[in-house]
């Protein structure tokens, strides 16, 4: 059960710096072609307080394995009662960008819902996939704090390359 709660967690968590496609790199045209609208990639980073659908996707449909590698949790129990899962560590720091977030951390739920379980986790996990926003609530110092991003849909280049 450990290990799966500290999987969903870390799903939670993750920020939008996450690994996008490379751009797509053409050859020269013969001379015949010429480009109208020379199309720029999509943007690799999704704007501060936003997540890319499809990365959030890809990330659930990775499974739990692949996030385990990328942060430490222990549960956070006060008078016999759980209170949430303490962050020991974040690494590789990179992938977590600006994520507010540190060791010393005690996150409480994740879109208003509880984590203790490991069915409250598979299904705050899975539901980041039609989620309209990520919420993560957490105290730092005792004091309350929240993360929160919109998921939102990757815009599409602006313009498309037309032959002539």
């Amino acid at each position: 059960m450990t290990l799966l709660l500290r999987a969903a967690l870390s799903t939670a968590l993750f920020s939008a710096s996450c690994a996008s496609d490379p751009p797509i790199v053409e050859g020269p045209r013969p001379a015949l072609f010429k480009p109208a609208v020379v199309a720029a990639p999509p943007p690799d980073r999704a704007p501060p307080g936003q997540l890319y659908r499809d990365e959030v996707v890809r990330l659930v449909d990775a499974g739990f394995g692949e996030f385990l590698q990328k942060l430490e949790v222990e549960p956070e129990v006060r008078d016999g009662r759980f209170i949430g899962w303490t962050v020991v560590a974040l690494y590789p720091r990179d992938f977590w960008g600006q994520v507010d977030l540190a060791p010393g951390d005690v996150v409480t739920s994740v879109n208003g819902s509880p984590i203790e379980r490991e069915t409250q986790v598979y299904e705050a996990f899975q539901a980041l996939k039609s989620a309209p926003e990520l919420r993560v609530a957490y105290t730092r110092a005792g004091t309350a704090r929240s993360l929160s991003y919109r998921i939102v849909t990757r815009p599409a280049a602006p313009g498309s390359v037309a032959q002539r």
